[in-house]
């Protein structure tokens, strides 16, 4: 099924300054290879994607590609070669329709030279019949318009109009709902079988890495540790080789004995999302939200937090005994209810501040002893919340953009645990981001239920949200279809109660 060496690579070597982000990679893309690329967040996987693709200039090290050595100028060099990045923020023109961003750079145009929007539209239509991930998308809209998961399939058909030899495809599936996703890996299998297309493929899921690839390569501190073969391959030989340790626990133990007093009760909630939703939070216990995309699960989130209309129901706080018909998000700030939101980018992040600016940016009353913001008491403030959980950055000064996924994420949770707060509501937290990340977060959240708070996590996961939720309320078209809890929490009960 493999044929000759497509990409050898030998020595591979960036630096950023005194980083040293690629660290003497070698390794061989044989034609016909999917081949999954896995590692912690700073690993240096993105970095030698760019490499390959031309993006970054190499320090040292060589690329010979179907044979001969290379050194890629800019990305369109390796583009007309046949080496197509898909990246996992979309690159495109928001302003401009779908259509017009799949074929920039190769714009079809009238004999008068003026842009020929019709055969681009007939074009791209036909591209999407041809990769069918997203049969329904209009690709006629603004990219302005679309949500995060079209937008990632815009960018996947672009990359795909090269008709490229070498396939790179940076988390793709992180933003489609399953039904997409699962479309996207059938295709890259397809086109894997009939044309031989060879693909290097980013995930964070393992799961999805392990069902796909026919060989895995671990990047650790920049250096690559190992490839394994599918047949030798497993989760658990993923992790141990990404951390370096072996975590025989992921999930952290689940809450022992009788939960505590109720602190945040949803009564009959509506919206018109919402159908007659209620759920309760007791101190102590990780409550679990799960179901199908669209089922109602991040509303919930929205509409106890004030960013959602709320059209009947109420919700009570246990401690107060205060009952909210509407909510505010600057009351349940005030009564230490916090959201953790889905799309750190949009509605997390502020990509042009610091992450000294970012973190403290719902809490600045706390750094202003008088008229002027006291920036040393910001500064001690920040390092020590974010040494609890043990976020890499250089300075706090630094812009937030320049870290990781993870360490972003790690930075928003920061955010709101800088004063107490009694209901830590987290919409889908780990998505995107490493398994060191994702462990050092789990452990966050159990520690919150220690010290007596209510935690309600989202997730997108199955095996998280097994693995997470003392309690757990399935979700089907804006209502709940069942609470289960203890032994009850298994994969068949969750499935039976959200199809």
């Amino acid at each position: 099924m493999y044929g000759e060496p497509i990409l050898e690579c030998q020595l591979l070597c960036k630096r950023f300054g005194a980083t040293i982000a690629v660290k003497d990679v070698s390794f061989s893309l044989r034609r016909g290879d999917i081949l999954g690329l896995v590692g912690e967040n700073g690993a240096g996987k993105s970095t030698l994607i760019k490499l390959l693709g031309g993006e970054h200039a190499l320090d040292s090290g060589t690329m010979v590609y179907r044979g001969k050595p290379v050194e890629w100028t800019n990305p369109s060099h390796a583009l007309r070669e046949g080496i197509a990045i898909v990246h996992q923020r979309p690159l495109l023109v928001e302003s401009m329709s779908a259509a017009e961003n799949v074929f920039l750079g190769k714009e079809c145009v009238t004999h008068l030279r003026l842009l020929d929007d019709q055969t681009i539209g007939e074009k791209a239509r036909a591209l999407a019949a041809r990769y069918p991930v997203f049969p329904d998308l209009d690709l006629r809209q603004p990219v302005a318009v679309l949500t995060a998961g079209e937008k990632q399939v815009v960018e996947i058909l672009k990359g795909l109009s090269y008709e490229p030899e070498v396939l790179i495809l940076d988390e793709p599936t992180a933003s489609l709902p399953k039904e997409e996703a699962d479309r996207l890996l059938e295709l890259v299998r397809r086109l894997n079988e009939e044309r031989h297309l060879t693909v290097v493929y980013i995930s964070h899921k393992l799961e999805e890495t392990l069902s796909l690839c026919n060989r895995v390569m671990v990047l650790r501190n920049g250096e690559n540790v190992g490839v394994v073969d599918r047949a030798a391959a497993d989760r658990p030989t993923l992790i141990r080789m990404m951390m370096n340790s072996d975590l025989s626990e992921f999930y952290p133990p689940k809450a022992q004995g009788a939960p505590g007093a109720s602190l945040l009760e949803v009564e009959d909630l509506q919206s018109p999302q919402l159908h007659g939703v209620s759920l309760r939070m007791n101190a102590g216990e990780i409550v679990g939200l799960y179901g199908l995309m669209g089922a109602g699960m991040s509303e919930v989130a929205r509409a106890i937090f004030g960013l959602a209309q709320i059209t009947g129901g109420r919700i009570r706080l246990g401690k107060t005994g205060e009952v909210f018909e509407h909510t505010r998000v600057d009351d349940m700030v005030a009564r230490g209810v916090y959201l953790v939101p889905e799309d750190r980018h949009h509605f997390g992040l502020v990509p042009t501040f610091t992450v000294r600016e970012n973190a403290t940016l719902a809490h600045l009353g706390r750094c202003l002893p008088g008229p002027l913001l006291d920036l040393q008491r910001e500064q001690r403030l920040v390092e020590h919340e974010l040494s609890k959980i043990r976020v890499k950055y250089a300075d706090t000064e630094q812009g937030i953009a320049e870290l990781s996924g993870g360490n972003q994420q790690k930075v928003i949770v920061s955010r709101w645990l800088m004063q107490e707060c009694n209901v830590f509501i987290v919409d889908d937290p780990t998505v995107g981001i490493d398994i060191g990340a994702k462990h050092d977060l789990y452990l966050l959240l159990r520690g919150l239920t220690q010290q007596g708070k209510a935690v309600l996590m989202i997730s997108s996961e199955i095996t998280e949200i097994i693995g997470m939720a003392d309690r757990l309320y399935t979700m089907r078209r804006g209502e709940i279809t069942a609470e289960l809890a203890g032994d009850a929490i298994h994969q068949q009960n969750v499935l039976e109660n959200i199809l």
